[in-house]
């Protein structure tokens, strides 16, 4: 298989070639563990795709709740915007809210309106 013939998404070095030890995402991509470790600290989605790289159900909760507990003004409430999910590839539509947008299909909030 060819699928190790490409760079690594985060130091761009050359993954089949590469004596540093390598992940497979669960999107399917692959990239050094080191770069996997330091990635994560600031990001949860993979560089290539967009999808989650693990279970985002407690940080979705944890969104569900803010979002619940928070009040738009009365101009904004009855707004919504359509979304793409990157988790699930499928367009929706959402509440309005200028972060946060779950998606219907999923219940992920890793999308991007549209």
């Amino acid at each position: 298989k060819k699928i190790l013939e490409t760079n690594c998404p985060i130091c761009c070095d050359f993954l089949f070639t590469s004596s540093a030890a390598v992940r497979a995402l669960p999107c399917g991509h692959f990239m050094h563990s080191a770069c996997f470790q330091a990635y994560t600290c600031s990001h949860y989605t993979c560089p290539i795709c967009s999808k989650s790289l693990g279970d985002m159900a407690v940080y979705f909760g944890m969104l569900d709740a803010l979002l619940a507990a928070e009040e738009l003004p009365e101009e904004y409430r009855d707004r919504c915007q359509d979304i793409l999910c990157n988790d699930c590839d499928k367009k929706g539509t959402s509440h309005f809210h200028w972060l946060y947008h779950k998606c219907s299909f999923c219940g992920s909030y890793n999308t991007r309106v549209i």
